[in-house]
């Protein structure tokens, strides 16, 4: 328990350390050496304002921990547009024991980064995927364009509320492009929860993944604490099959690029990232090839 509690203390000094020391040489060492330490299942959990994610999450982690498995989890909140502060509101919706050193939770502002998550939600994800059997993020709620949880996570969970829209609305909607898991939220609202079922069981083929990955739709409630059995089990099967044939090998090493590619552009524009794109080579060590590609090009 103690060694526990310590490696609490030392994660969250790391993390503090990413934000106010990113760019030094000391902490690029560390979080490529964490990078090659990858242990956990990263889960993102994503959905509209309202859908139910943090009670979700909730729910998840007590069911995880009753596997005996530890669990880090990554909050993100909205931040404000006036002051730039964020409420950072995550930690009084999860209902977790304060004295189970095996969980963690960060809560993040989102700031001004586009895509439901953070600037330092990549390297904040590194250190803690390093450290614990799960990891989950949670986005803020999102809209139609803010995908970017598909390049930090393993495994994507959808929440759907029941009466949320019909499923030619969800069709138009970029988010569903990106689901692993979708999840009808709050079941014990029955009648319009059957809808929603029937409806997205009805349009599964739209919004399919491009791999051979077979979305299921699975209904819970937070409320009444039903569907997690499933929703744990898919997520193992889930697991099981990206580490068949290295699919979680080529799934991480086209995150990393596709992180690399967001800080330059995020820095240097759509001239940089084209001036830079066709000369990156990567195999590993993504915060030294960032730090890299900055020099070679005198960003």
């Amino acid at each position: 328990m103690a060694k526990n509690l310590k490696k609490k203390i030392e994660l969250s000094n790391l993390l503090e350390q990413i934000e106010t020391n990113f760019d030094s040489k000391e902490i690029i060492s560390k979080l490529d050496k964490l990078h090659s330490r990858s242990k956990a299942h990263v889960i993102g959990i994503t959905g509209a304002p309202g859908v139910g994610k943090s009670s979700m999450i909730d729910k998840l982690v007590k069911h995880i921990r009753k596997k005996n498995k530890s669990v880090g989890i990554i909050a993100i909140d909205p931040s404000s547009e006036r002051s730039g502060g964020a409420l950072l509101g995550d930690r009084t919706r999860l209902m977790l024991d304060p004295s189970d050193n095996d969980v963690f939770v960060r809560s993040m502002a989102s700031k001004s980064f586009l895509g439901g998550t953070s600037e330092l939600t990549y390297p904040s994800m590194v250190v803690m995927r390093a450290m614990f059997d799960f990891l989950i993020i949670e986005t803020v709620g999102v809209g139609q364009s803010e995908t970017f949880i598909k390049n930090l996570s393993d495994s994507v969970i959808l929440g759907v509320q029941p009466g949320s829209g019909d499923s030619i609305q969800f069709m138009k909607s970029g988010i569903f492009e990106i689901p692993d898991i979708v999840v009808v939220t709050k079941c014990d609202i029955k009648n319009l929860s059957e809808i929603t079922y029937s409806d997205l069981s009805g349009s599964k083929a739209y919004f399919q993944s491009q791999n051979d990955w077979e979305i299921r739709i699975i209904k819970i409630s937070s409320a009444q604490n039903i569907g997690f059995d499933n929703l744990f089990d898919e997520l193992n099967l889930r697991w099981k099959w990206l580490n068949d044939n290295k699919r979680l090998d080529k799934l991480r090493i086209n995150q990393d690029i596709n992180w690399l590619y967001s800080c330059i552009s995020k820095d240097f524009g759509d001239k940089g990232l084209e001036r830079i794109k066709n000369n990156v080579s990567y195999k590993n060590s993504p915060f030294s090839k960032l730090k890299e590609l900055k020099s070679k090009f005198n960003f």
